[in-house]
């Protein structure tokens, strides 16, 4: 299955969890009900980004939730934690092993 066709089943399948209609996700998400219905109807009809960005508003989702897969786990991470994953990203293996142990260290006790 290719990309744009996961985003539009991943698409139905959280406006089945949530309990939505494709009316309600039409009126929310400043789109017609009759665009959001083609994506599923028509065979080569494509979700243009703005669109996609106004779905996920309207969902209330970040747009990186559409490309999940159903066995990721999703992890919110706060400001500051997005922070210490940058600073993680530009250790070198040895800085990384070095902040492991002490982080460990404050486990344990």
């Amino acid at each position: 299955m290719d990309v744009v066709t996961k985003v539009k089943w991943r698409i139905k399948d959280l406006l089945i969890q949530k309990g939505m209609s494709i009316y309600e996700l039409a009126e929310k998400s400043d789109i017609t009900e009759a665009c959001i219905r083609n994506w599923y109807t028509k065979r080569n009809y494509t979700p243009s980004l703005e669109a996609i960005i106004k779905v996920c508003g309207a969902l209330e989702i970040p747009i990186a939730e559409l490309f999940r897969e159903e066995d990721d786990k999703q992890v919110n991470v706060n400001k500051e934690e997005m922070q210490l994953l940058s600073h993680w990203a530009r250790l070198s293996d040895k800085q990384k092993r070095a902040v492991k142990n002490v982080i460990e260290t404050f486990m344990d006790k």
